[in-house]
């Protein structure tokens, strides 16, 4: 059984950071269509953007508000900035197709998120926060918005604080989801990079998007392979199912470009849930069963690692997740766990899978050398013949284990 160790973050000094992943460069046929987007700047006061979130025409889904990055001392010097006017970075808003008048987020969640909440807007036990950690300003410690509006003293404060302009970046016209997943990608907020999840979650909402964010930030296995101990604030959990799941059903939809498969896998799993439903609860249930099987055998801090590094790399959580997923090849690796361990560490040495690790690891050549080296040394680790997936025609084609 795995032992779980409640902990501050990060865990036994795990680094719960991901590795870079690069994807399939663009076409130089796809450049063209991204000018054909639209962008606007323009100077939105504090009060208007905080209107703008109450009427939820900027998207700032309740659910991400359980994954707030940002401490209640960080909120709380955001505020002081604009009470003080000091400049604080812009926001970054996409227009919903077909909903005008409709924004996504692209930049500026926590910031927005922090308007909100201090504002009595938002849901959850950070709402409505009094102001703590100050620099500039402790006078206005334990302060709320309430008290801001309530006390004549401050109502200075609270004319700086609504009247404060904030440059918003509005992006109308984009022609794909590609396209934002490019601009989301080249922005960061402070030193957190962004992650392509929380950008999938908005531009794909559904059932199966509620249900693995639901499942994803409770899973005790998923925290300890990350070296967390809360769900993950920029939904990397959240990926790992998704791009787990997305392999397992649709690897012979894959086409090289990592971002793209996940939109086209989440979209499909969405729209096709009530057929789906049971099968995939039936498949997370696996997913569990694999990542507990990962976490026994390698222990949590070198389970899906370079020989060399502790960030966790996707690239190679995602072969040994693929096969872990049978029950059993995942048995097979439960009853010789010190072979599969000796080929691990003979794989992540090896220079052709280091190769398929390293540079391009979302197109299909590496993609496919990964998942056929490690699936090779598995066979011999555990004893068992069972099928591996094929290049055929530039693509991989897999029919299953068995059979």
């Amino acid at each position: 059984m795995t032992h779980y160790l409640p902990a501050e973050e990060p865990v036994n000094g795990l680094n719960n950071d991901f590795t870079e992943e690069s994807d399939a460069p663009l076409g130089p046929e796809e450049a063209p269509k991204f000018s054909e987007a639209v962008l606007h700047a323009s100077d939105w006061t504090v009060e208007t953007i905080v209107a703008q979130l109450r009427r939820r025409n900027i998207d700032i889904n309740p659910r991400f508000q359980r994954r707030d990055a940002w401490d209640l001392g960080k909120k709380s010097r955001f505020i002081e900035s604009i009470i003080l006017g000091f400049p604080v970075p812009q926001i970054v808003l996409a227009e919903k197709k077909g909903e005008r008048g409709k924004y996504l987020v692209l930049d500026g969640k926590q910031r927005l998120l922090s308007l909100l909440q201090y504002t009595g807007n938002a849901e959850g036990p950070r709402n409505a926060f009094g102001l703590s950690a100050l620099d500039v300003r402790p006078d206005l410690a334990r302060k709320k918005f309430s008290h801001l509006e309530a006390d004549p003293d401050l109502e200075g404060d609270l004319n700086a604080f609504n009247n404060y302009t904030v440059r918003t970046v509005i992006i109308r016209n984009w022609p794909d989801t590609e396209f934002l997943h490019l601009v989301f990608l080249r922005l960061n907020t402070g030193s957190v990079k962004l992650s392509p999840q929380e950008l999938r979650q908005a531009l794909f909402p559904g059932e199966f998007s509620n249900f693995a964010d639901d499942w994803a930030a409770d899973s005790r296995q998923l925290q300890a392979l990350l070296g967390r101990s809360s769900a993950d604030p920029r939904m990397r959990d959240v990926e790992l199912l998704v791009r787990s799941l997305s392999f397992h059903y649709f690897l012979n939809d894959y086409r090289g470009r990592m971002k793209e498969f996940l939109d086209y896998s989440t979209g499909k799993m969405n729209d096709e849930w009530s057929d789906m439903e049971h099968s995939i609860r039936s498949a997370v249930d696996q997913f569990a069963s694999a990542c507990e099987t990962i976490i026994n055998i390698f222990g949590r801090e070198r389970a899906a690692r370079k020989a060399d590094s502790k960030s966790f790399n996707r690239a190679i959580f995602d072969v040994l997740i693929f096969y872990a997923f049978d029950e059993k090849i995942r048995a097979g690796m439960q009853g010789n766990p010190e072979e599969v361990v000796g080929v691990y560490n003979e794989t992540v040495q090896q220079s052709d899978f280091v190769d398929a690790i390293e540079s391009d690891t979302a197109g299909i050549p590496n993609t496919f050398s990964r998942l056929d080296i490690w699936g090779s040394k598995l066979q011999e680790a555990v004893g068992l013949s069972f099928n591996l997936p094929r290049l055929e025609n530039k693509q991989i084609r897999f029919e299953g284990f068995w059979g």
